[in-house]
């Protein structure tokens, strides 16, 4: 019997584990609560970085929105390293300015979705780990934000430095400002959810203003080559498609569960990797036609 017994616990002691570091919403401490809705399928506050890199392994509700992030941030890690070797190079009128607004766009995508994925990571491990995780998890929001403007108002007003410099101007003094919101310590809490919503909504919307610009003076067609307009229209209904479901929190505020999968936080994140293919996409498109098409040049 003592042999049979100790043959035995391979799955018992797999289940007690799972049970041991998963948790519902009733168990959690205060500072953990974010969203009711979501019932169970928990960590547990682990005050420590090797507990909280080891979750990377088991399944849990916050699994979806750690590797969705930290996949994308490698996927855009390898397009920028391809690019930047194959692309980049391959017209003699592209130059330094191209590689610059390339890469902030790469930039922020890589540390917004690597910010996300390591915040997502470390949530359970103290509330002075999540807070201060929180607050670079929304700042790189806005540095992806604000990254993505910069090469589509690079391509927009390709021929109108002064228009660049207007809008460029515009949208680092909108996402600095957003930044220091997020330092306010009620930015993070539950009850600001719609408002940290609403606040990056209309930093991405603020594109209007430099998109209106273009449209006034260019046609919907003109703009779909050189700026791409077409893939950031879609970029941006994603983005605004991402907020709304985050902060009404549907589908798991119809139907109450664990939601280990598809939750609104995990929707909202798969939103964000699609937007920034999207966006990626558009600037392809313009970069080819300026030097591929054009040659650089603003008259023909």
């Amino acid at each position: 019997m003592g042999e049979i017994r100790r043959r035995q616990p391979p799955e018992d002691a797999a289940l007690k584990i799972k049970q041991a570091l998963i948790v519902a919403w009733d168990d959690l401490e205060h500072w953990q609560r974010d969203n009711k809705y979501i019932t169970g399928g928990y960590r547990r506050t682990s005050a420590s970085f090797r507990a909280c890199l080891s979750s990377l392994f088991y399944l849990h509700n916050e699994s979806v929105n750690i590797w969705s992030h930290l996949l994308g941030s490698l996927l855009f890690t390898v397009i920028a390293l391809f690019y930047s070797g194959h692309l980049l190079p391959a017209y003699e009128s592209a130059g330094k300015v191209d590689t610059i607004v390339f890469s902030a766009f790469f930039l922020g995508a890589v540390i917004c979705l690597g910010l996300s994925a390591t915040y997502h990571t470390l949530s359970s491990h103290s509330p002075h780990i999540n807070k201060f995780g929180n607050k670079l998890d929304y700042i790189g929001i806005v540095f992806l934000i604000v990254g993505s403007f910069y090469p589509s108002i690079y391509y927009g007003f390709y021929c109108h430095p002064r228009l660049q410099e207007l809008y460029v101007g515009m949208i680092t003094i909108l996402g600095a400002c957003v930044v220091c919101f997020t330092w306010m310590e009620r930015f993070r809490t539950p009850g600001w959810r719609p408002w940290r919503a609403g606040m990056f909504s209309a930093l991405g919307l603020s594109a209007v203003f430099p998109v209106g610009h273009a449209l006034f003076t260019h046609t919907y067609a003109e703009l779909a080559q050189t700026m791409g307009l077409g893939y950031l229209l879609l970029q941006g209904f994603l983005y605004l498609l991402g907020a709304a479901i985050y902060a009404a929190r549907i589908p798991e505020k119809w139907r109450p569960g664990i939601w280990i999968f598809g939750s609104s936080h995990q929707i909202f994140h798969g939103l964000v990797v699609a937007a920034a293919i999207a966006h990626f996409r558009g600037l392809i498109i313009a970069y080819e036609y300026w030097h591929r098409v054009r040659g650089g040049q603003c008259s023909i």
